[in-house]
């Protein structure tokens, strides 16, 4: 991505740009630098419309300072409100009968439980950069697992990065599974913290990302599935269940 120049302010208040500025370049430059979606199911990291697959075991430096939670609202399978917010803000989560849409009978029917689904998720969303591309990916998740996983992530995080400055932690991507009494074999994500990094730069800056280890597969220790790092508020009434 190219430098931004500083603009001015001209006296009717209007911004002045230099001289070569071309704001669709600009504007392209800023929309196309859309972060693919990593999600996981059945055991799998998947990302992109076409549900590629990421390895098991494979490396990403975690923008654990970047890190964002709260609540979003799903229509038709597509987002209407982002109420995220930085978990180094230290902004507490809202309460989710104070978002509105309490009304199970207007909710929509989820295919998989044939339950009215609350259009209010709460959600973790925590940016993982490649180590050698420094390509960009969000991982977003809604379910016990994932917000799980992120919380044990936390945990590990917050008793190391003080005497880190400067640095990223490592993770390494795994999973492990339980048995739920009604689905049977489930799984969930473990996100390892097995390195530290100084910070590099996105794939979009000049500069190059330093070196690093290629991506190592390795068996992940089974564990109890871990409790999410931020518990939604109960709501008002009680819901159905929607899993």
């Amino acid at each position: 991505m190219t430098s931004t120049a500083v603009a001015s302010t001209s006296p009717a208040g209007a911004l002045a740009h230099p001289p070569g500025y071309d704001p669709y370049a600009a504007y392209g430059e800023q929309a196309s630098a859309v972060k693919a979606y990593i999600t996981f199911k059945n055991g799998e990291y998947l990302f992109g419309v076409d549900d590629d697959v990421i390895p098991l075991g494979t490396r990403f430096v975690a923008n654990m300072p970047g890190l964002r939670v709260g609540w979003k609202r799903w229509s038709a399978g597509r987002v209407t409100d982002d109420l995220l917010d930085l978990l180094a803000d230290g902004v507490p989560p809202r309460r989710r009968s104070d978002l509105g849409d309490l009304d199970q009978g207007l909710w929509e029917i989820d295919e998989k439980t044939k339950q009215p689904r609350d259009p209010w998720q709460f959600t973790n969303e925590l940016v993982f950069r490649g180590q050698e591309t420094g390509d960009e990916f969000v991982f977003a998740t809604s379910s016990k697992g994932g917000l799980g996983a992120i919380g044990e992530l936390c945990k590990a995080y917050g008793k190391l990065y003080r005497q880190k400055p400067g640095m990223l932690p490592v993770i390494e991507l795994g999973n492990d599974h339980y048995a739920h009494k009604v689905y049977g074999k489930t799984y969930f994500p473990v996100l390892r913290l097995v390195d530290w990094v100084r910070d590099i730069p996105s794939a979009d800056s000049t500069e190059a990302p330093p070196e690093a280890a290629r991506p190592v597969v390795a068996p992940v220790p089974a564990q109890a599935p871990p409790a999410a790092p931020v518990k939604a508020p109960e709501p008002d009434k009680p819901k159905r269940t929607r899993f």
